[in-house]
């Protein structure tokens, strides 16, 4: 069953979240421990429901009562304020906006940004993630946008040939946390 995420998945989904930025090698983990990081994440999933981790920008693949997946997303246009309830968060704990996970812009113009699609390793290799993805163009297109864009780690090649046989297009490429990623964008009009 794909249905938005709920404040009562606060556990299982921010350690999902965790699993992608441990694979990016954010700075922020050089700064903060991963409990630092988890305990900042899983109070700001509940607090600020439309920051980028908030559990209104979610929604979850369930199987047998478990989250086997997630995926994140928002329209391009909330980009550069998604992040604006965790600088509050992080200003609220002591901590300046240099403790942010991302500066970069990540999404292209006019479209709904998939941010995070990630499958809980006891559900990989189950149709977890094109689940997920079948479930977006829907909501992209009651949040008015027409495509949906990503950014993919160049050297992450199954997630690739996921996006590409989904029909998604490369449309460029880009440089976030020093890891090389092409951008995609899938046509859903």
């Amino acid at each position: 069953m794909i249905r938005q995420a709920q404040p009562k998945d606060v556990t299982d989904v921010i350690n999902l979240v965790m699993i992608i930025l441990k694979d990016m090698e954010l700075a922020v983990f050089d700064k903060l421990s991963d409990e630092e990081v988890l305990n900042l994440l899983e109070e700001a999933y509940t607090k600020y429901p439309t920051y980028r981790y908030g559990y209104q920008t979610m929604i979850v693949k369930e199987i047998d009562g478990q989250v086997a997946g997630i995926a994140v997303g928002y329209p391009d246009k909330r980009e550069k304020t998604i992040d604006a309830d965790f600088i509050t968060l992080l200003n609220e704990h002591g901590l300046s906006d240099d403790y942010r996970f991302f500066t970069e812009i990540e999404a292209f113009p006019n479209e709904w940004y998939l941010d995070t699609l990630v499958t809980s390793p006891d559900f990989r290799r189950q149709g977890v993630a094109n689940s997920l993805l079948d479930a977006l163009p829907e909501i992209a297109r009651q949040q008015g946008c027409d495509k949906i864009g990503l950014n993919c780690d160049q050297i992450n090649q199954q997630a690739q040939q996921v996006y590409l046989k989904k029909g998604f297009k490369k449309m460029g490429e880009t440089t976030l946390s020093n890891h090389r990623y092409d951008h995609l964008q899938w046509l859903i009009n």
